[in-house]
C-alpha cells in the first residue's frame, strides 16, 4: 500500500515552508538539502518524511510554527508552489547549488550553535548552506 501522502509532496511542502520568499535557486538548494540528508540518513531515516518530520530540523514542519497548517493548504496552482515543484525536481535530478550542504540557515533570524565551525559551501538569497564541523 502506497503512503497517504507521498515523499514528494512533503518535500515540495517543505521547500515552501523554508523557502517561500527566497529565489529560485534558493528553493533548488532547500530540496538539495533535504534529498541529501535522505539519501545519506544524515538525521533521517532515509525517508522524506522521516528527514523533514525529524524534530527541530525544518523550522516549517515544527508544532510551533506559525507557517505549517498553511503550508498543507496551498493551492498547487499558485506560481510559488509551481516553482517549489520545479525546485524539488530539478534537485531529485541533480542539481549541485549547495556544494553538499548538510544544513542551512537565516544569519538574519538565527545563529544556530551547529552553525559556529560550519563550512559555507554557498550563499543563496537569504541562507547560508554549511558543511556542519566534524566531530
Amino acid at each position: 500500500m502506497p503512503p497517504l501522502i507521498p515523499d514528494h509532496v512533503l518535500g515540495i511542502v517543505c521547500v515552501f515552508q523554508e523557502a517561500e520568499g527566497e529565489p529560485y535557486e534558493g528553493k533548488v538548494a532547500v530540496a538539495e538539502v533535504i534529498l541529501r540528508r535522505t539519501r545519506l540518513k544524515y538525521m533521517s531515516d532515509g525517508t522524506v518524511v522521516g528527514t523533514v518530520m525529524r524534530d527541530r530540523q525544518f523550522s516549517g514542519m515544527n508544532n510551533s510554527s506559525s507557517n505549517r497548517i498553511r503550508s498543507f493548504k496551498i493551492d498547487s496552482d499558485a506560481k510559488v508552489v509551481q516553482d517549489c515543484i520545479k525546485a524539488w525536481n530539478e534537485a531529485r535530478a541533480g542539481s549541485s547549488y549547495t556544494g553538499g550542504a548538510m544544513h542551512y540557515y537565516n544569519p538574519e533570524l538565527a545563529n544556530p550553535s551547529w552553525a559556529r565551525g560550519s563550512r559555507t559551501t554557498a550563499v543563496i538569497g537569504n541562507h547560508r548552506f554549511v558543511i556542519p564541523k566534524e566531530g
